[in-house]
């Protein structure tokens, strides 16, 4: 009787260069040119992406975002290409620790970097602008690339002038196309730093606000609040949250101009869905592995 292994090695190999006719392969240099945020890297930081082989790569095999590089036994944070569905590709800083498991970047502020976020106008706001590697702003135009097919859950990471770590995690987020002027939308909170995004005060609220900039103004205020209080963001009238500012990062009820924060990061991952009340993965007190622990 004839063994039955070549058979299946027989359709195996079939399968498999089928499924290979079916992918696009990408050289180095032409997925270079197609990266939607190249303008915020460097020549020694393409060549440091750690899921670019020298020959190239297949497109359908680049990780839709960070989450999927960690579920794909990518172990090494730093800067990976994300390909998500319907997008030109991007550049990340991904958390790829077994702590983080998957984050995605989005912001980061240290109020060390030489990078102003209160001089950035709509346009840089929307192609994004920084170091990748530390402080930066993704953009508004990736970020909704990222987000608008799946449901993602944020943390948003905050430590205070004692250098004490805080989260805010929101159980869904998405932000809206520029048709829509990059609207913000949120799920449900849970975390340490307390809600000062999706509740509602004396300024308004975050949630479900448009982005503005100093020369982009969708804010209720009578004046602009990017221009009085400087970078873009969700403003109402005017915040009780501000991140991407130059002077003191606010976050109500935790940081403000007596106690500013001295670091901020904004991070997302694909969520279970859309409303869950659970928390997000990762403990409390863990902290990015490119951060000071100091």
């Amino acid at each position: 009787m004839t063994p039955r292994w070549p058979f299946v090695l027989c359709v195996l190999f079939t399968w498999t260069l089928v499924r290979c006719e079916a992918f696009t392969f990408v050289s180095r240099a032409d997925l270079y040119s197609q990266l939607a945020n190249r303008h915020v890297l460097s020549h020694a930081q393409l060549q440091q992406l750690h899921n670019v082989p020298a020959a190239g790569v297949f497109r359908e095999l680049v990780a839709k975002d960070c989450r999927a590089a960690y579920l794909n036994m990518r172990r090494t944070s730093g800067l990976y290409v994300l390909w998500p569905k319907a997008s030109p590709p991007m550049v990340a800083y991904c958390d790829l620790s077994p702590e983080g498991a998957g984050w995605t970047f989005l912001q980061r502020n240290s109020l060390q970097d030489s990078m102003s976020f209160g001089s950035h106008n709509w346009d840089q706001y929307r192609n994004g602008f920084g170091d990748l590697t530390g402080d930066h702003w993704l953009g508004n135009d990736l970020i909704h690339h990222l987000t608008k097919h799946s449901p993602f859950t944020v943390r948003i990471l905050l430590v205070d002038g004692q250098g004490n770590k805080y989260h805010a995690d929101y159980s869904s987020f998405r932000v809206d196309s520029e048709g829509n002027d990059y609207s913000l939308r949120l799920g449900d909170y849970s975390g340490t730093a307390g809600d000062a995004m999706t509740t509602m005060n004396e300024t308004g609220t975050h949630d479900n606000m448009k982005f503005s900039t100093t020369d982009r103004d969708h804010d209720r205020w009578s004046k602009n609040c990017a221009e009085a209080y400087g970078g873009g963001w969700w403003f109402d009238s005017c915040h009780s949250a501000l991140l991407n500012t130059d002077g003191a990062i606010y976050w109500g009820g935790l940081c403000d101009k007596s106690r500013s924060c001295r670091a901020s990061s904004i991070m997302v991952k694909p969520g279970r869905k859309n409303c869950s009340p659970e928390p997000l993965p990762g403990a409390g007190e863990y902290y990015p592995n490119h951060y000071s622990q100091n």
